[in-house]
């Protein structure tokens, strides 16, 4: 028996799932209140402990952990054109796990730095034009996210012409500097903006949210819930080397705090007359409705049904 420990810290819940490679079972289940106001390791050790009372005693070959926890990976972002480098943006951040708070088209104004400010992301996407195209817009946002100030990481995804220059604008902040989300016209190329935003939650924001206090218990935070739910869907839906998948799928995750929409299709039309605008979509796609929850937000839903 190999058993492996899966641990997901959610906004409301830390769950706990031990299961056996070898003979590809699930040994058991447990949750437990995420005590993100004290120390996570709280809430963990509690599951753990339901958890051993449930399966007995097990040794772990291996605890690996995704996050959702104090507001999981709060991002902003800016591009130029909405329907296109800014979605181009927006797309690239919740592919990576993200909880988007505000997606911003053309020139930052002072409104917008004032709300930046204010929400203080956990990181910022700046984005805009194809490479060669309009480096206006991304330099002037560059020197607008300078003058905001913070410590958040500033992700720059954009025309590769300014990307050197939005880099010396931004000195002494942390920046990281990623291929063009959408290089050409209609071209999507998100996932190196991904990798990226997936590389500084797992360096940054885990240990801001604490998260780093669990080091000791695991082999690693590998994602934020969001990008490791994407994933394991991918996954049911194309298979892997040794099984194959179940095809097309649609799959909903109602959390406590967001409730989140993945889709696994090419989603094409099926009717030749169909005209197609804007971007692309990925294959592989989720969008998040982050003020509608089960618990923390669940006064979005009262909002949503209305009286």
């Amino acid at each position: 028996m190999t058993p492996v420990l899966l641990i997901d810290f959610g906004s409301t819940y830390t769950k706990v799932t031990a299961i056996d490679l070898d003979r590809e079972l699930l040994l058991g289940t447990a949750a437990s209140y995420t005590t993100v106001e004290t120390d996570v390791t709280e809430g963990l050790a509690n599951a753990l402990a339901l958890l051993e009372a449930k399966t007995g005693p097990l040794t772990f070959a291996h605890r690996y952990a995704c996050s959702s926890a104090a507001g999981g990976l709060r991002m902003m972002a800016s591009g130029l054109v909405p329907e296109l480098t800014a979605q181009a943006a927006r797309e690239a951040s919740l592919g990576a796990g993200a909880k988007v708070l505000k997606t911003y088209s053309f020139q930052l104004t002072e409104d917008d730095a004032e709300e930046i400010a204010a929400l203080k992301p956990d990181i910022f996407l700046l984005v805009g034009g194809t490479d060669g195209g309009n480096t206006e817009c991304i330099l002037h946002n560059a020197q607008v996210l300078a003058e905001v100030g913070g410590e958040f990481p500033i992700v720059v995804a954009g025309n590769r012409t300014a990307s050197r220059q939005c880099q010396r604008i931004l000195e002494g902040r942390e920046v990281h500097l990623c291929e063009n989300v959408m290089p050409r016209f209609g071209v999507l190329n998100i996932e190196p903006a991904q990798k990226a935003i997936r590389e500084v939650f797992l360096r940054r924001i885990v240990k801001a949210k604490g998260l780093s206090k669990t080091d000791s218990l695991l082999s690693g935070i590998l994602m934020p819930t969001p990008s490791a739910v994407m994933r394991a869907m991918e996954l049911l839906s194309c298979g892997c080397q040794e099984e194959a998948g179940i095809g097309d799928l649609l799959a909903v995750d109602v959390g406590g705090a967001t409730t989140d929409v993945y889709s696994v299709s090419e989603g094409a039309p099926t009717q030749v007359n169909t005209v197609c605008k804007g971007l692309p979509e990925p294959f592989v796609k989720r969008t998040v409705e982050g003020d509608i929850g089960m618990r923390y937000s669940v006064r979005g839903i009262l909002d949503a049904a209305g009286p």
